[in-house]
C-alpha cells in the first residue's frame, strides 16, 4: 500500500490533502482520504485500508515522516519500508486521476473551492472506474 497527496483547494492555495491507498493484491485504490499532511490523516488512511482490505502484509511508502511517526504512536506492527521502488503503482493511479480530471491538474486555475467537492469528484471517478472507498 502506499498513500499520496496533492491538489490546491483555493486560489487562497489552501492545500487538502488527498490520500490513496493503492492494495497490490487487489490491483487497484482501495480507499481514499482528504485531509491534511499529518499523523492524523496517515493513520486515518490506514484504518480505512484495514477496512478495505482486511489484513495487510506490508506497507510501501515514501520518505515521508509522518508514516512511521503515525504508525509508532498507533503500535502498527505491520512491516513499513520506506522506498520508490514499490510505489510505482500508486504514483500511476495518481497519474490517470490528474489525467481524467481537470480539476487535479497541477498549476491550473481549475480548482476545487471546497473539501466537499473533492470528495463528490473523487468518488464519481472511483465509482466510475469500480474503485470504492470505504466510509
Amino acid at each position: 500500500m502506499r498513500w499520496t497527496r496533492s491538489i490546491p483547494t483555493s486560489k487562497k492555495q489552501q492545500r487538502a490533502v488527498i490520500w490513496t491507498v493503492y492494495s497490490r493484491r487487489q490491483r487497484r485504490v482501495v480507499a481514499h482520504h482528504i485531509g491534511d499532511k499529518g499523523v492524523e490523516s496517515a493513520i486515518t488512511a490506514y484504518r480505512l485500508a484495514l477496512q478495505a482490505v482486511g489484513e495487510i502484509g506490508a506497507i510501501f511508502t515514501d520518505a515521508n515522516s509522518c508514516y512511521a511517526l503515525a504508525f509508532k504512536r498507533n503500535g502498527v506492527t505491520v512491516p513499513h519500508l520506506e522506498t520508490k521502488a514499490q510505489t510505482h503503482l500508486i504514483e500511476s493511479s495518481n497519474s490517470s486521476i490528474r489525467d481524467n480530471l481537470a480539476r487535479f491538474n497541477r498549476r491550473t486555475k481549475r480548482v476545487s473551492k471546497t473539501v466537499q467537492m473533492l470528495e463528490i469528484t473523487l468518488n464519481l471517478f472511483f465509482n466510475r472506474h469500480l474503485i470504492r472507498s470505504p466510509k
